[in-house]
């Protein structure tokens, strides 16, 4: 338990680390980011760029990242599964 504490601190910190730069805040699609950040599996970020796009101003559309980050999660989820039924 102490361990799983100590990694999220060190995950939340990392965050505020590297700041989100404008650019990052203007994706070509935020469904494409969601799954993007799904698919290389990593937790949905939108709670970071919510206040982080926020204060520059940029609304995020949080509903077509999350659909996104649920499809490239899936898709990410799949692939593991299929990769740790070949190495057994």
């Amino acid at each position: 338990m102490l361990r799983f504490a100590f990694l999220c601190m060190l995950l939340l910190g990392g965050c505020a680390l590297f700041p989100l730069s404008e650019a990052d805040c203007r994706p070509a699609s935020w469904y494409q980011r969601g799954y993007d950040d799904g698919f290389s599996g990593t937790f949905a970020q939108d709670l970071r760029y919510v206040p982080e796009c926020g204060r520059m101003g940029i609304q995020v559309a949080q509903t077509e990242y999350l659909e996104g980050w649920r499809d490239g999660h899936r898709e990410w989820d799949r692939l593991m599964g299929s990769f740790k039924k070949m190495s057994n």
